[in-house]
């Protein structure tokens, strides 16, 4: 989830280093050539976040809204033990985010920055069968919860190639690391809808939520790094490197 706010941050940031025409006043200039560029792209999302909230940055300029974020499917499998599909998710929160130490190097064409988010709750549907230290736990239902301490290392790898005798820029590659602290779930029809053994379950995994969340990073962070990167190209495959990083 916190990849999913690195990736709109990739987004803006591609867009404040741009010269469209109809640029929004909203969003503060960076030139290429600032000697603290680092510093003036981090202010300059900053302040945004109320914007990026309801992703409305102009009448002619908007992005997916922060507030709920709609997170598409994510598989788990970490074998028979494992298995695992959250869908339908919306995440409220991630308008609250934080970046620091961020770095572009325009040379070899990467953004490498750190994303930590307080707090962010999630609802939507869980499709699970896990096996956590010696119970079984299965069903599918309803899912709420709540993940509090979410850190995130962001790396996007860019490269470019030709089309129409113009050069573009894509992610060949989104590498994120996640650390959440601790989290809190609450999952709905557990065991068949038995009203007991579900209460069982859901206090089982929040006793041990650090194994589960443990099982849970790995899967999250491929899926994620995945479907953002897929996403971030359909935006770039719009404007040309001169478009997005312009010589000043």
């Amino acid at each position: 989830m916190k990849s999913i706010t690195a990736f709109l941050i990739f987004v803006v940031i591609l867009r404040i280093d741009s010269t469209f025409s109809a640029l929004p006043p909203s969003i503060k200039v960076c030139s290429r050539n600032d000697p603290n560029l680092n510093k003036c792209v981090t202010d300059s999302v900053i302040s945004l976040r109320p914007l990026l909230a309801t992703g409305k940055i102009s009448d002619d300029f908007t992005i997916p809204p922060l507030e709920p974020l709609a997170l598409a499917t994510v598989n788990m499998d970490r074998g028979a033990e494992f298995k695992a599909t959250f869908s339908d998710l919306l995440v409220s929160g991630p308008s609250n985010f934080q970046i620091d130490n961020l770095k572009v190097n325009l040379d070899k064409l990467t953004f490498d920055f750190n994303v930590y988010l307080p707090k962010l709750s999630f609802r939507g549907k869980y499709d699970l069968k896990i096996k956590l230290l010696l119970l079984n736990i299965a069903g599918v239902g309803d899912l709420k919860g709540t993940i509090e301490n979410n850190r995130a290392r962001v790396k996007l790898f860019n490269e470019l190639y030709e089309k129409d005798g113009k050069q573009y820029m894509r992610v060949k590659r989104l590498a994120v690391k996640i650390q959440i602290e601790k989290g809190h779930f609450d999952m709905k029809d557990l065991f068949n809808g038995d009203p007991v053994l579900s209460q069982v379950g859901n206090q089982f995994i929040n006793e041990n939520s650090r194994l589960f969340l443990d099982e849970l990073t790995p899967g999250l962070e491929r899926s994620l790094s995945e479907t953002f990167k897929n996403t971030a190209n359909e935006i770039l495959q719009t404007s040309t490197l001169d478009d997005i990083f312009p010589a000043k």
